[in-house]
């Protein structure tokens, strides 16, 4: 089972941005490299959700309160980044405003956006923050299992 461990210092920026932005759920990446001294570095994405719902309630029925959607120009530059720093996309998070920590079928959804049977980042691991009430609940880190095509909650360090 693949196991996600990030740094305390990236723990604390991406729970900082999610209990920033709440009453809303944030959303962002983690990057970085695997070598030794590994550079791990958190990437914020605007969530223009409320942004899309305001503009096309029918299309978009949710707002930032109970879903995200990432800036597409600022995912695109970290894709970009990654390419040019010849990075990784270690983590996508986001947060849950008033409600656990898992993976809804929503978030699935949106992994899967390209091909509903296979995520868009399979070696990606996925977490999502509970903040309640304004305050950091409780983290999970989420992988894709690619023998049973779900994705499964898998241990998270903090280091």
């Amino acid at each position: 089972m693949k196991t996600a461990s990030i740094r305390r210092a990236t723990m604390d920026a991406i729970v900082a941005q999610a209990e920033r932005e709440f009453p809303f759920e944030c959303c962002g990446f983690i990057i970085g490299d695997n070598n030794e001294n590994a550079v791990e570095e958190v990437r914020r994405i605007a969530n223009i959700q409320n942004a899309m719902h305001a503009k096309d309630p029918t299309a978009f029925p949710r707002d930032a309160r109970t879903a995200f959607l990432m800036d597409p120009k600022q995912h695109l530059a970290v894709m970009n980044e990654l390419d040019a720093r010849k990075l990784e996309l270690r983590v996508v998070y986001h947060s849950h405003p008033d409600h656990d920590a898992y993976f809804s079928p929503t978030d699935r959804a949106q992994a899967c956006s390209f091909d509903p049977t296979e995520p868009d980042y399979p070696d990606t691991v996925y977490i999502v923050l509970s903040i309640r009430a304004g305050k950091f609940a409780r983290a999970a880190a989420f992988a894709w299992d690619s023998d049973k095509k779900v994705f499964v909650e898998t241990p998270l360090t903090i280091s």
